[in-house]
């Protein structure tokens, strides 16, 4: 199978350090306090106990720069998970606690061995965007210690003291805590100890008055080819191709959240990744066998598919009226589809990791490298999906 794709090479790596993988998350507090030095002690006390070489986690102020910190000094690899547009991070979560954070994040930023985002889109004021920003971190640190053949820890820097700030309960620390735990894996947890919490949080207009978000897997594919087709080759086009890829999405029933079509495309919400991965799978076993009349000029033909894991907006169509799924994500995955190969399933980074989180063994993802996506929308992560 031969992709579209412009796939850049990777930089040799370095000789890595033995030792574990953390992923990181705690509370935030303001600075300046004088418990911050018994914390760092204990913060660097527990990473020397795990023996962690290398941490993933965000970087708010208080425990996360605390714990980025401490691993940049014991000469850790750090890697910075951002949930949304750094510029909105920084005023939602760094200068909250206040303008000394500044310069440390930056400081921490600058000796970070790799800066990922869950998303390159706004803060919406939205808490899935601070819990899909988790799942992804959480999979990158599996997806590492896979690759090391080591253990991976949550280090979770908590008080029972603090409230936390989210109204919905699904992100925070403490979510944070019993999301990895849920997975049967262990969290570290570190007292904060008296730091002081008094949050100045930006005030920011309400976005999407009426209109929800949510995290799901979107799916996007076309018909490599469906241009030269014929037209009295047309109506067998809709009633084989077409007809399969309906019966496949019928099969799964209220797994699939939304269905789309214009031309040879497709367009599809899943409700879990795993899911997805079947669907994607299953679509492609299914026009395994496309008849000669549908593969024009004996030229490569046949379905691309990409899929992602990323929150959306769920509203209503303003002209149909009907439901709507739609965002920033979306159009990111209907890039990924054109540089995948004929026949092929290619998935984001962030789906791989959704699949790690989920425990998914029914299929497995091999990386393809940093992949250019068209018309601009940047340089992604792919992995090729492939059943187990």
């Amino acid at each position: 199978m031969k992709a579209d794709a412009e796939i850049l090479e990777e930089p040799v790596p370095e000789h890595e350090l033995p030792g574990n993988v953390a992923v990181f998350c705690g509370h935030m507090f303001n600075t300046g306090s004088e418990a911050e030095v018994d914390l760092a002690k204990r913060i660097s006390d527990q990473l020397e106990k795990l023996d962690i070489a290398v941490g993933y986690g965000p970087l708010a102020c208080g425990a996360d720069i605390l714990v980025a910190e401490a691993l940049i000094a014991r000469g850790a690899e750090l890697n910075v998970v951002l949930p949304f547009a750094e510029k909105d991070f920084i005023e939602e979560s760094v200068l909250c606690g206040g303008e000394g954070w500044r310069a440390r994040y930056q400081a921490c930023r600058d000796a970070a061995a790799s800066i990922s985002f869950a998303t390159p889109s706004d803060y919406v004021g939205d808490d899935n965007q601070f819990a899909y920003n988790t799942l992804y971190a959480m999979g990158l640190a599996v997806l590492r210690s896979q690759k090391r053949d080591c253990e991976a820890f949550q280090i979770a820097i908590v008080s029972d003291q603090f409230a936390s700030f989210s109204a919905t309960g699904i992100a925070g620390t403490k979510a944070d805590m019993r999301l990895w735990q849920a997975l049967g894996r262990e969290s570290i947890p570190i007292p904060t100890g008296p730091v002081p919490r008094d949050l100045k949080f930006p005030k920011r207009d309400k976005v999407g008055d009426g209109t929800r978000r949510e995290i799901r897997s979107i799916l996007f594919a076309d018909y490599k080819g469906f241009s030269r087709i014929g037209e009295r080759e047309l109506p067998d086009f809709m009633n084989i191709i077409m007809g399969r890829i309906a019966q496949v999405l019928h099969d799964f029933g209220d797994h699939v959240e939304f269905r789309n079509t214009w031309g040879d495309a497709i367009y599809a919400i899943v409700d879990e990744p795993r899911t997805a991965a079947a669907i994607a799978l299953k679509l492609q076993d299914e026009l395994a066998d496309i008849p000669p009349g549908l593969i024009p000029d004996g030229a490569a033909a046949g379905m691309r598919l990409g899929v992602h894991y990323g929150p959306i907006w769920v509203g209503t169509d303003r002209i149909t009226g009907n439901r709507l799924w739609y965002g920033g994500e979306v159009n990111r995955t209907a890039r990924i589809e054109p540089v995948t190969p004929v026949g092929g399933v290619y998935c984001t980074e962030s789906f791989a990791a959704a699949l790690l989180m989920d425990d998914c063994k029914e299929c497995t993802f091999t990386s393809v490298g940093r992949v250019k996506l068209p018309k601009n929308y940047g340089v992604v992560e792919l992995y090729r999906l492939e059943g187990a």
